[in-house]
């Protein structure tokens, strides 16, 4: 397994990227797709172990996030749409330049899974697989996190994003440091019924409609964000996508507990990775 930092710039973000080639020539390859506020780095014990079973593999960060940073991060106004119809698109781009071949698949955590059809090349993607991935609505949401949620868009945010300039995640301990632009419009989603999809476009909508690589979605019993029904209510959101949601619970680990981060932790290798992952992997 080798690993290589990759930089793509365009059109005037810069995006840092990791690519792990396996030893033969991959099976497929495989873009890590992160969760809100969670930097490449995190995915790497996954990206090096899914490599050396024979895929490629490639990470990244949306910019503003991680090594995603090319100035002050109060000086980047990136929001997430422009991380799905930018940032997701530049890496689908790159990565079908790496395809020789082999099935490219989307292996999405979380906000990973919900923005990818937003990109304008999504229909290159042959699979979809998705960790813990469903809508956002913070009243629909668990119920240990409820009030969280609350001092986070009422209280949190809107106070300490515009003295700092952008949202101090880690100062807080809440999410991470993000663009203030990604922060005032993932609050306006999660204070709306239906999150996201009430606050995008009919164009943007209808790439959801025609999006229709198979989809194979996971939902943790034990996560702490979202309920089944969070994963449901996105995957209804994909119409023409063949759909699959299988429940991952602690039962099936050594560990007391998965949760809504956890499944990406080398303590699951054995278990959920070689168990459930690499089923998952597999393109018909």
């Amino acid at each position: 397994m080798t690993m290589k930092s990759v930089e793509l710039t365009t059109n005037n973000r810069y995006l840092h990227c990791v690519r792990f080639e396996p030893e033969s020539s991959p099976k497929a390859t495989v873009v890590i797709a992160a969760a809100l506020g969670v930097k490449q780095r995190f995915y790497q014990p996954i990206a090096r172990w899914l490599s050396e079973q024979g895929y490629r593999v490639i990470t990244f960060d949306y910019y503003g996030i991680g090594q995603s940073v090319d100035k002050p991060l109060k000086q980047i106004k990136s929001n997430i749409t422009e991380w799905a119809e930018l940032d997701i698109t530049a890496v689908i781009d790159y990565a079908q330049s790496c395809l020789r071949g082999e099935p490219l698949i989307w292996l999405a955590h979380s906000l990973g899974g919900q923005i990818v059809a937003m990109a304008h090349n999504a229909n290159k993607i042959d699979k979809m697989i998705t960790i813990a991935s469903g809508t956002g609505y913070w009243l629909k949401a668990s119920k240990q996190v409820r009030w969280t949620s609350w001092l986070l868009w009422y209280f949190a945010a809107p106070i300490s994003t515009p003295i700092a300039g952008y949202f101090p995640g880690k100062r807080l301990n809440m999410v991470g440091d993000m663009p203030a632009a990604a922060m005032k419009q993932w609050s306006r989603w999660c204070r709306s019924k239906d999150y996201l999809f009430d606050n995008i476009s009919t164009e943007q909508k209808d790439r959801y409609k025609v999006f229709s690589a198979p989809i194979s979605a996971f939902h943790i019993t034990d996560d702490e964000l979202l309920q089944r029904s969070n994963i449901e209510n996105l995957l209804a959101h994909y119409p023409n996508a063949p759909k699959v949601l299988q429940d991952l619970n602690p039962e099936m680990t050594k560990s007391k507990g998965i949760g809504h981060f956890n499944f990406f932790r080398s303590q699951f290798k054995e278990s959920l990775w070689r168990e459930s992952l690499l089923g998952a992997l597999q393109v018909n």
